[in-house]
């Protein structure tokens, strides 16, 4: 007992008795209890509030400074994302052009007889079913009207309008067209035209097959001559079909050209018709 009474413990434990005592003593002459509660208050639980008040300000300044940074970081890594996108967008772009003029020159190489003027589409109406499409190339480039319009794959319309730059196409997917065609493989015509129906899913129909014809599912037809220079590739079978006089056959015809896909063509400007014939423009 007598180490307590000499130990550093008990010796705080006098000085706090002291201290909360001095208090009541000045409060008490002060004004009473409540007063003694109020300096309480004020000695021990005030300074309480404000050392946690200065700490919650530090941590909410420190954590505040992290978070600047971080959406700084942030707002570096997006910009430094939105670069590398349009970097993509920009390689994308330049190799779609390779690739057009790569399939240009093959063209020319393949048809040295004919000039080409390449366009881009640049209208399209999304309502009409047979897909035409305004191009940004017309007269100055010498663009004229029945100038026939292809894509590396195939045929695709024909200029029906022109202005100094631009001209409107008509395709092969609208009735307004017909084109002698023929079946390169058994040689046996017909006349390739569009119909409503079939312009829906990207078809048009070759008629006029004769009844005895051996046209088969996967056979290739291409351009007969006339308004359109021979050979053109148009698409291939994938239906026969007897006619419901029973004289004839129609074939449907998937195009080589994705029509509502393209976004530029080759215009052949330098091509005399040599016939009209049945093809209309």
């Amino acid at each position: 007992m007598k180490t307590f009474f000499k130990s550093i413990g008990f010796k705080i434990l006098c000085g706090i008795v002291c201290f909360l005592l001095g208090i009541m003593i000045y409060a008490g002459a002060s004004g009473g209890a409540a007063t003694v509660t109020a300096a309480l208050s004020g000695a021990i639980i005030t300074p309480l509030q404000q050392a946690t008040t200065a700490v919650g300000e530090w941590f909410g300044g420190l954590f505040s400074f992290g978070n600047a940074k971080l959406q700084a970081e942030i707002d570096s890594l997006q910009a430094e994302i939105d670069k590398l996108r349009q970097q993509q967008v920009e390689l994308e772009e330049l190799r779609r052009k390779n690739e057009l003029y790569s399939q240009f020159l093959e063209l020319k190489e393949q048809n040295p007889e004919y000039q080409f003027v390449d366009a881009p589409i640049v209208a399209a109406d999304p309502s009409d079913p047979f897909s035409n499409f305004t191009v940004g190339k017309g007269s100055t480039s010498s663009v004229a009207v029945g100038n026939v319009v292809i894509t590396p794959q195939g045929l695709a319309g024909v200029v029906t309008e022109v202005g100094p730059t631009y001209a409107k196409v008509r395709t092969i997917l609208d009735p307004e067209l017909q084109i002698s065609a023929y079946n390169s493989r058994t040689r046996e015509d017909g006349l390739l035209v569009g119909t409503l129906a079939l312009a829906k899913d990207g078809l048009l129909q070759m008629s006029q097959i004769d009844r005895n014809a051996t046209a088969a599912v996967g056979d290739i037809v291409v351009t007969y001559g006339g308004n359109y220079p021979e050979g053109l590739l148009v698409g291939t079978i994938t239906e026969i079909h007897a006619e419901t006089d029973g004289l004839s056959k129609y074939a449907v015809i998937k195009p080589f050209t994705d029509i509502d896909t393209v976004d530029e063509v080759f215009i052949i400007v330098n091509y005399q018709p040599t016939a009209t014939g049945e093809e209309g423009q």
